[in-house]
């Protein structure tokens, strides 16, 4: 009940202002009289399990039939305003419910959603909604028109943009902008497996199953022996001083092969 009720306060006293009679101080007063009223109207007529239950009871009307709302005019009466000087709409009505605050100007508009409370809210969002809803509510409709005459337009379908570089629905804004593009990064999966990352072509991982290649050995062929005083570092003498040196260098080499001993 308290944001529901403060939301409605603060719609209302949003429209004070944009009238521009009354001044900071009168405004403030005149909000703390309506929220303080407002609770203990509301207290024993608020039903979250039910929220159209008591909807008539909770709701705050001007029309043409009654171009004062009792609740408003005692808030002006304990806040000493004058009640004229609000600059409301003729045509007015505001629903406190659960969970949700709506608002219709003239008889024969549609109401809208000023703020609902069934989800999360952040404050700048609220704010922002609400300052949509008292544009809505004043742009085409001044507070000396009524639904039965022709000079209400068509409505605002966009929320109005803040020019101030210092408000802080801009900065939330430009803070959303400044992340945005991290954010539209895909998430990569994998990054032990080597199938992206950050490093990015940069970072060569080793493969799962790698084909590991065996080292080249000594061929075992009859017809390519291997000089095993070659592997075990004494070199093969490059000229021979004896025939028979020569033969036996070569049948030392096929004995070898014969026996198996080579790799």
């Amino acid at each position: 009940m308290r944001d529901e009720i403060a939301t409605a306060v603060f719609f209302i006293t949003r429209l004070v202002k944009k009238h521009e009679k009354l001044s900071a101080q009168q405004i403030e007063a005149f909000a703390l009289k309506l929220m303080t009223i407002l609770f203990e109207k509301y207290r024993g007529h608020w039903h979250p399990d039910c929220p159209s239950k008591g909807q008539a009871f909770r709701c705050i009307r001007i029309n043409n039939n009654e171009n004062k709302d009792p609740i408003l005019e005692r808030a002006c009466s304990e806040s000493n305003v004058n009640f004229f000087h609000l600059g409301l709409p003729k045509e007015l009505t505001v629903w406190v419910d659960p969970f949700e605050v709506c608002c219709r100007y003239g008889e024969k508009k549609h109401p809208f959603t000023i703020a609902s409370f069934r989800g999360r809210w952040e404050n700048w969002e609220l704010a922002q909604h609400i300052s949509y809803a008292v544009n809505r509510a004043t742009a085409d409709c001044s507070s000396g028109t009524s639904s039965d005459e022709e000079s209400c337009g068509r409505e605002p379908q966009v929320i109005p943009k803040v020019h101030n570089p210092k408000s802080i629905y801009q900065v939330v804004e430009n803070f959303k902008q400044s992340f945005q593009p991290w954010l539209c990064l895909p998430r990569r999966k994998h990054l032990a497996d080597g199938r992206g990352g950050l490093l990015g072509t940069a970072y060569h991982p080793v493969p799962k199953n790698p084909k590991w290649c065996k080292p080249a050995g000594r061929r075992v062929d009859r017809y390519h022996w291997i000089n095993t005083q070659l592997y075990s570092g004494q070199a093969a003498p490059t000229s021979w001083e004896t025939a028979s040196q020569k033969q036996t260098y070569l049948q030392l080499g096929d004995e070898e092969v014969q026996d198996g001993e080579t790799i």
